[in-house]
């Protein structure tokens, strides 16, 4: 029975064409199409990437690609599970079980002790101060002080509000401005990854036909992918053109508003 690697390589000579000549057509490293061939590939952090390349691969030498990812998915997750069965359970020792049993216990114990000295008062009235009577002489300064202080208070509220309501307005009016959205439209299947500006991993997977996905262009995500022309760029749903070529693979490339292609 043929292997993922084998049927690409009958392909592949079938059509009289080398590994150097596979690589320079479909951007691919000759290292990544020998490990294809060769039935090398580990169900790693890079399984969707190579799947990605095998995608492409498969569609240059006009095979069946379906069957042949549905293939290499099967052989990869068999040899994930073989590996698994050489794996010795770890044997957690009563040692272990003893210590996470007393921080356990330590944990209850404070959090008790500190419910019944802070949250669980039973004493609920309220004490009032007892506050001398004002002489009728002074009735008159006191009142005058508090009305000094009602205006100057009253005065601040509305300076405060007056300063609320133009940052408010500011930020409305700078966000209006920053509300471009691109969309990203899969034409056929393709390995996709979106990653933020300090290299943080929005998005990472084998998109499907037809999938999309959209993000506010202020955000400058980095996109790579295994075939640029296979992804559609609408920029506030005007089509504005793909990524790149059938079989280019791109990495850490930004859309910006006036993109077209």
């Amino acid at each position: 029975m043929e292997t993922v690697g084998q049927i690409l390589s009958i392909g592949r000579n079938s059509k009289n064409l080398s590994i150097s000549d596979i690589a320079t057509e479909l951007k691919i490293s000759k290292s990544i199409i020998i490990d294809l061939e060769n039935d090398n590939i580990k169900n790693n952090s890079d399984i969707i990437f190579n799947i990605g390349h095998l995608r492409s691969y498969s569609n240059f030498l006009e095979l069946d690609t379906d069957s042949i990812i549905k293939k290499f998915k099967d052989e990869v997750s068999f040899n994930a599970k073989e590996e698994k069965n050489h794996i010795t359970p770890i044997v957690e020792s009563n040692f272990f079980k003893i210590e996470k049993f007393f921080a356990a216990s330590i944990m209850l114990i404070i959090f008790t002790s500190f419910y019944f000295l802070f949250i669980n008062q039973n004493d609920n009235e309220v004490d009032f101060a007892l506050v001398p009577d004002i002489p009728e002489s002074l009735e008159p300064i006191v009142e005058k002080a508090n009305t000094f202080d009602n205006l100057s208070q009253s005065s601040d509220i509305k300076k405060s509000n007056l300063i609320n309501k133009s940052s408010a307005i500011a930020s409305t009016e700078f966000d209006e401005d920053l509300t471009t959205v691109a969309t990203l439209k899969i034409l056929n299947s393709t390995w996709l990854q979106l990653r933020d500006e300090e290299n943080n991993i929005i998005l990472s997977k084998l998109m499907d036909k037809d999938e999309e996905f959209s993000y506010e262009l202020k955000l400058n995500y980095n996109i790579t992918a295994g075939n640029a022309g296979n992804i559609l760029v609408l920029i506030d749903n005007e089509v504005r053109g793909k990524i790149g070529k059938y079989g280019d693979i791109i990495d850490s490339f930004v859309l910006y508003k006036d993109f077209t292609n």
